[in-house]
């Protein structure tokens, strides 16, 4: 829109580190919101089963909301100077409840809550998984989700519920009541939410239909500086927070890690503490548990041999193999607290490499030992806690992790490829492995494997796979001294048959620049374009954005 973006200050960035969710005026008109709501009653209304992922060819005008300078902004200060949308969006309406079932009386934790027939807004408290394509939980913040309001959301309405503080859980079984959040949300709202943050739909108690979109938005880059409006460099906790917890030692090393400084700056933690600590991060209080993780990840060298041992302990549980989709496991809702598993669905790592990526350079050497480990569950949680090491302290391992691409296992070779996503600085030689994953079956490849049964549709493990190498791709263009090979591997990705893969591709080859690239990508767009002008409404086209 030809405005600069207006950045966060450190004071929003901080609640955004500890609540993990931060609310915004998108600072567009009303009647802006009234065209979007308007042309969502249309197609909804349609029944288009094209409406979720094609929001944007359907309704061109969104396209002012995410170039908006108050959404820009936000993004810019959160994900980065480099971030990228991710392919998934979705229209999320709730529909009005029958009269008989509305109440005046409704609990605010209150699970799967009846919701109005037509609603595809789930009222089910869950973490998101990135659609069809199961990524990684990390505690840094690699991805958010944007949840934009058009109209005015009362109470009455169904706002969406968020429960403050849980982006750093493993299980979501653990929140209680006094985590929630439900408020009016008014007309033109956006919240930015840390993509592993419980959230859930609410009834809606009115006549009229309730509509909020939600964009995915992800980093491409770990930070080496602040990206917002920052003046203050220490961790100072905001008052008012809507999380119930009090955790100091993480999130002044989530700061840091924002701010591009060492993540133990400010935070310290006696050796004395070592048995106490290591006993207290198997509590079921979620507070306890982090508290003492990130207390154990301040000790740096001493804490590396425990954590070690502890991922070690996991070795032999077969935690590789994925749960099924009737298993609570596979929503990361298990009732064992201490439960990690692969999945489809999401990969949540165990705490041990969690800490071990957080201490970052003593821990590199005896993670990547791990990636030879005849453990598959060794070998993801080595590469995933590397990957959380950074670029800096763990960038000369980034080919050796790119190697497990060639491992027996899909969910070696995935939990790799999602972990290349964050280290961007792998050669030649991984992207050619990236580029072979693009352009050739994998065994087992067609093996159905959809990472969120209820959209639908039809995803194998070589979807997912192609999906995350072309993630993996596009950081690595946006990094530095982009490697040869990048440009042919991201032709060979807009052949493939899920529109992900696709949009990754023309993302990357427009990032890369080059005339070949461009000029792939262009032929590959035009016959996909859409013409929505034969589902307008009759009043006309949508007007577009200006700002209040």
């Amino acid at each position: 829109m030809g405005t600069h973006p207006i950045l966060l200050g450190d004071e929003q960035v901080r609640r955004y580190v500890a609540d993990g969710f931060l609310a915004f005026d998108t600072g567009l008109d009303s009647g802006f919101h009234d065209a979007v709501a308007a042309e969502l009653a249309v197609g909804l209304d349609e029944g288009s089963p094209l409406l979720g992922d094609n929001l944007l060819p359907r309704i061109p005008m969104l396209a002012d909301l995410l170039d908006s300078p108050a959404v820009v902004g936000a993004m810019k200060s959160l994900l980065g100077e480099d971030y990228a949308w991710a392919p998934h969006r979705f229209p999320h309406n709730s529909e009005p409840l029958a009269a008989a079932d509305r109440s005046d009386d409704f609990d605010p934790f209150l699970n799967n809550a009846r919701m109005g027939p037509g609603s595809i807004s789930g009222s089910g408290w869950h973490q998101d998984g990135h659609s069809k394509a199961g990524r990684s939980r990390w505690h840094t913040f690699r991805a958010a989700n944007l949840f934009y309001f058009p109209q005015d959301t009362p109470l009455a309405k169904g706002p969406t519920r968020l429960l403050a503080g849980s982006h750093l859980y493993a299980n979501i079984t653990l929140a209680t009541p006094d985590q929630v959040v439900l408020r009016d949300i008014p007309k033109g709202t956006a919240i930015i939410a840390d993509f592993d943050v419980g959230h859930a739909g609410t009834p809606n108690r009115t006549d009229a239909t309730r509509y909020m979109l939600k964009f995915v938005v992800l980093r491409m880059q770990s930070p080496t500086r602040p990206t917002w409006d920052h003046h203050d460099p220490a961790w100072r906790t905001p008052n008012g927070l809507f999380t119930p917890h009090d955790l100091p030692e993480a999130w002044t090393s989530l700061w840091n890690w924002l701010r591009g400084a060492p993540r133990n700056e400010g935070v310290s933690a006696s050796p004395d503490e070592l048995p106490r600590l290591l006993d207290e991060m198997r509590a079921r209080n979620p507070q306890q548990r982090l508290a003492a993780m990130y207390q154990l990840a301040a000790m740096g060298d001493t804490a590396v041999r425990p954590m070690i041992d502890a991922l070690l302990a996991t070795a032999g549980l077969d935690r590789h193999v994925a749960p099924t989709p009737d298993d609570m496991g596979y929503y990361g809702k298990s009732e064992d607290h201490l439960e990690r598993k692969f999945s489809p669905r999401q990969f949540v790592p165990e705490d041990a490499a969690v800490v071990l990526g957080t201490i970052g350079a003593p821990a590199v050497e005896p993670l990547a030992a791990l990636l030879d480990h005849e453990d598959p569950w060794m070998r993801i949680n080595a590469a995933y806690a590397l990957g959380e090491a950074g670029p800096t302290a763990a960038g000369s391992h980034a080919d050796r992790i790119g190697e497990l691409l060639d491992d027996h296992l899909a969910a070696v070779a995935r939990a790799a490829t999602d972990a290349l996503c964050t280290l961007p600085c792998f050669g030649s030689p991984t992207v050619a492995r990236l580029h072979r994953v693009l352009a050739h079956d994998i065994d087992d490849g067609e093996e159905p494997a959809m990472g969120e049964p209820s959209l639908g549709g039809r995803w194998t493990r070589q979807n997912h796979l192609r999906y995350l190498a072309s993630l993996a791709l596009l950081a690595r263009v946006t990094g530095s001294d982009p490697p040869d090979g990048l440009e042919q591997a991201f032709i060979a990705g807009l052949d493939d048959e899920t529109g992900y893969t696709q949009a990754i591709a023309c993302q990357g080859l427009e990032r890369l620049g080059t005339r070949t690239g461009l000029k792939a990508a262009v032929r590959h767009l035009q016959t996909r374009r859409w013409d929505p002008n034969h589902i307008r409404l009759a009043e006309g086209p949508p007007r577009r954005a200006v700002r209040a």
